[in-house]
């Protein structure tokens, strides 16, 4: 569904839906982009802090089973998504600044459960894009110890501490004192030590969106041009999905990760088809394949001075990391001059 489908315009500003279109364009946008749906919660200086749409979903479905008698119930589940929140937003928080210090462009913080879903634009250096990938795990391996120590002291019980971090929750007993006595905010504190470790280990999965696959990204341009990294990545991404989707269909308890692989292998296919429309490219007039020409002189004097090189190079940057979904109105009109104003020329 297009942007003129959600917003309403001066010609409809009476329209008595134009209010709910106007709510629904903030949430979906132009629609074409799923991993741009979501709610704006505020700014970290010039970037925006949204919550996608299916980070909202998961909260409220794992609090409506809170209702069911069999199930964890609100005091110790409550506590586990306070964590999860708490972390992901510290973690993304911690993505951004050391992208902007590191000469990288952080468009927009897109919060789900696992971390963000739109990586920052980052420089062209593999080891400056590794050590801005790498820093939300090196968070959360920071904070293992933290809250580890603590937590064994309090409680005198190593089982305290282990959990399994696949199935993506806590570890399901009650953490307790020595005498058998509990307390809320013990269960606070191991709720946020699971949540700190389930996010340190499924991050190191490599599935886009997750961390791993922009790590493996990051070593394999060192060596391959960016679209062959990127393509590399994408299909060990699609690999992993499935095996470790298979893998969690016959864990006990293994539902959530299925879940997740799930979700990450159709990230991982919605990036391929990105990937594919970069490289048919060149054989779109006005685009990579006719601007490259353009620097040796064998495009027109129209062409080069119609948009520039590095303009195109950008914007196809930024529909391969977020989809042509994230393209503004200015940068669609860009792209459609750049290939009329090529074909006109031939």
């Amino acid at each position: 569904m297009g942007e003129r489908d959600w917003q309403s315009s001066e010609f409809d500003r009476h329209d008595r839906l134009a209010g709910i279109k106007h709510a629904l364009a903030r949430i979906f946008g132009d629609g074409e982009n799923p991993l741009a749906w979501g709610f704006r919660l505020g700014a970290l200086g010039r970037t925006p802090i949204k919550i996608h749409l299916l980070f909202v979903v998961y909260l409220l479905v794992e609090l409506i089973f809170t209702l069911p008698g069999n199930r964890d119930g609100l005091v110790f589940v409550l506590p586990r998504l306070g964590a999860v929140v708490f972390f992901v937003f510290l973690r993304e928080i911690v993505h951004s600044i050391v992208a902007k210090r590191s000469g990288g462009n952080p468009i927009e913080i897109m919060l789900w459960p696992m971390g963000g879903l739109i990586p920052p634009e980052v420089p062209e250096h593999w080891f400056t894009r590794l050590q801005i990938a790498i820093s939300p795990f090196l968070l959360n391996l920071i904070m293992l110890p933290v809250l580890a120590l603590p937590l064994f002291l309090i409680t005198q019980d190593w089982q305290s501490l282990l959990i399994n971090p696949l199935t993506l929750r806590g570890t399901g007993a009650v953490i307790t004192f020595p005498d058998g006595s509990t307390a809320w905010w013990l269960v606070a504190l191991g709720a946020i030590h699971a949540a700190n470790l389930v996010l340190l280990v499924i991050n190191l999965i490599p599935m886009y969106p997750l961390d791993g696959a922009r790590i493996v990204e990051s070593f394999l341009s060192k060596s391959n041009p960016d679209h062959r990294a990127q393509w590399l990545c994408v299909h060990v991404g699609l690999i992993s999905a499935t095996v470790i989707g298979i893998f969690a269909l016959v864990m006990q308890d293994g539902t959530p990760l299925f879940a997740l692989c799930v979700v990450c292998g159709l990230i991982c296919s919605m990036h391929r088809r990105r990937l594919q429309f970069l490289a048919t490219a060149d054989m779109i007039p006005g685009l990579s394949g006719g601007f490259a020409a353009s620097e040796n002189n064998e495009e027109p004097q129209a062409v080069r001075d119609s948009v520039s090189q590095d303009e195109i190079d950008r914007i196809l940057a930024k529909i391969s990391n977020q989809g042509i979904g994230a393209l503004s109105r200015k940068e669609r009109r860009t792209l459609k001059r750049a290939t009329e104003t090529s074909r006109q020329s031939q």
